[in-house]
């Protein structure tokens, strides 16, 4: 047999099956295990590396509950998973397996590690990381990468690597490189883009006639209340993310009724996307597009149309009311329960145990962060996640205001004797729904939110000054879409779970309804949204808990406790 360590799990399997110096039944169980780790994968031996280190990085990111058996039907069992890993680890001893970092991952050329050591944010630098040994390996130079390259780079990932989303890796790459080139002094003076996976199927506002743009920017303005003096304005200004919002929607049904065939020339005004023959050939090609199924996006779409229609092209009455029937009908079809939002909140439903791991989670992660041996950020980087799922579950903040939360404008401490309270205020124009919010924290949250303060966020700031809660490297606040990755990475990787930071939001009526079953005022209090949002957005389980509770009064009126059944 070679002395040269194997490269790939289709070698290991070779090298298991030629050594029979292992007995026959424990070779078929070492091979059954290589088969199965690559199945696990999604992946085939002759692509996975025989590197452990590489493929425990990538079982970070599968929980098994989610891994069908490869004969057979329902999932493997989680000491099925870890006996699994132990054949393995038993296979790569037996043939000598070199484990190390180089083995799976080839390092970088001196001009990508000096482009790579001027970045100020390791977060940012892993997002580059795979491409700049991937450059490093091709021989490409830091000044030689172009658009081509990252189509290359985005196959490479696509047919040599496991990671789940390529497009995201190689979209990731892109938008870091393009950020950094603008921050970072002597960065290769090259912008990047990338073909988007899915062609995008509406048009740029600017390829319509003029008059049509006048009237969508007209129209803009009027969302906005630019004009103090119009009688028509709207009962309130529209922030800037809703008019954007409300431009795209405009620009979705321009596009639908273009792509049912009718020619782009015809879109003149926005008369032209209310008069009823083009409205219902523009819902009727977008229902197509998710093939007849109507979606919660389509009853807001809708209703926006619909305002454009009665507010701007001011159209009859008979045309409001067929308008206001279609949006009816509409919203009585709408699928508002996401099945992956539903998939992700049945995790808690189905198992109590769960939900007390997610509850327990801050306290555990703080543990964790104090443990030595871990890496110099690491530890700050779990007391940053435990405070913010902490704040999650106490207040259900969106991401938004949570990743921006500033400790001179948001937080106000009162101590009264020994005891210590924090509030977050914010005020309502910072807001999604023009609500101020105004939480209390206090008691074992404040452990874990101290602990943060003064141990794990200096460490991050590493002298920068900010009043960020949530700070980057600069000292700016963290992008709610980078914090929310985080804290569901560290999530996943301590319980299993699958929970991003919107789901908190979700989460307060699950919570409350095993305490107080249909007591949906709370939850919307809580929320800061009216209970018939509440309802129909977040309170997707108050059914089962309404009928646990009824049956109760059933068996307390038959005046016993209804254990079970009687032998």
């Amino acid at each position: 047999m070679t002395n040269q360590p194997p490269k790939t799990m289709a070698e290991l399997k070779a090298r298991i099956k030629a050594n029979h110096d292992v007995k026959a039944s424990r070779r078929r169980d070492l091979i059954s295990a290589i088969e199965t780790v690559c199945h696990i994968l999604g992946s085939t031996p002759e692509i996975v590396p025989a590197n452990m280190r590489f493929v425990r990085q990538r079982l970070r990111q599968i929980n098994h509950l989610k891994v069908r058996k490869r004969k057979g039907t329902g999932h493997i069992s989680e000491k099925t998973f870890q006996n699994t890993l132990s054949l393995l680890v038993a296979a790569m001893k037996i043939t000598k397996t070199d484990n190390s970092q180089t083995g799976c991952q080839p390092s970088m050329s001196s001009a990508f590690q000096e482009l790579y050591d001027k970045i100020p944010d390791r977060f940012l630098g892993y997002k580059l990381a795979r491409f700049f040994r991937y450059c490093s390996l091709n021989g490409i130079a830091p000044d030689s990468i172009n658009d081509q390259v990252i189509a290359e780079f985005e196959a490479h990932v696509v047919s040599e690597s496991l990671h789940r989303d390529p497009p995201k890796v190689a979209r990731d790459a892109v938008l870091t490189w393009n950020k950094l080139r603008e921050n970072i002094v002597g960065w290769p003076n090259i912008h990047l883009t990338r073909k988007p996976s899915r062609p995008p199927w509406t048009f740029p506002l600017e390829t319509y006639p003029e008059s049509f743009q006048v009237e969508v920017d007209a129209w803009s303005k009027r969302l906005a209340m630019d004009d103090i003096f119009d009688d028509d304005a709207p009962v309130k200004q529209c922030r800037p993310a809703t008019i954007k919002h409300r431009r795209f929607q405009i620009r979705m049904m321009a596009a639908a009724i273009v792509r049912s065939g009718v020619d782009k020339s015809q879109i003149t005004s926005l008369a032209d996307l209310v008069e009823l023959t083009n409205f219902q050939r523009g819902l009727e090609f977008m229902i197509s597009r998710k093939d007849g199924e109507i979606t919660e996006a389509l009853f807001g779409l809708v209703s926006g149309i619909k305002s454009v229609a009665r507010h701007f092209v001011k159209v009859d009455q008979a045309q409001v009311k067929r308008l206001q029937n279609i949006s009816r009908n509409i919203d009585k079809k709408a699928n508002r329960y996401r099945k992956k939002n539903k998939e992700r909140l049945e995790q808690f439903q189905l198992s109590l145990t769960n939900l007390a791991k997610l509850i327990a989670l801050p306290d555990f992660l703080l543990d964790c962060s104090t443990k030595p041996g871990l890496k110099p950020r690491s530890a700050p980087l779990l007391a940053q996640s435990a405070a913010a799922i902490e704040i999650l579950l106490m207040t259900a903040l969106r991401i938004g205001n949570l990743a921006n939360l500033d400790l001179e404008r948001h937080i106000r401490w009162v101590h009264e004797g020994k005891a210590t309270r924090m509030f977050i205020v914010i005020p309502a124009d910072e807001v999604k729904n023009d609500k101020p919010l105004h939480h209390e924290l206090k008691g074992q949250s404040l452990r874990v939110i101290r602990h943060y303060l003064k141990v794990a966020r200096p460490i991050l700031l590493n002298g920068t000054p900010s009043t960020a809660f949530f700070p980057k490297m600069d000292g700016s606040c963290r992008n709610p879409g980078d914090l929310s990755d985080q804290i569901k990475r560290h999530i996943f990787s301590k319980t299993g779970l699958i929970v991003h930071a919107h789901l908190f939001r979700n989460l307060v009526a699950t919570i409350h309804n095993r305490v107080i079953p249909g007591d949906v005022a709370t939850a919307s209090y809580v929320l800061g949204d009216r209970m018939e949002t509440v309802m129909r957005s977040y309170a997707q389980f108050e059914q089962k808990a309404g009928l646990d509770l009824y049956q109760q009064s059933v068996i307390q009126l038959r005046g016993n406790d209804d254990g079970g059944e009687d032998e």
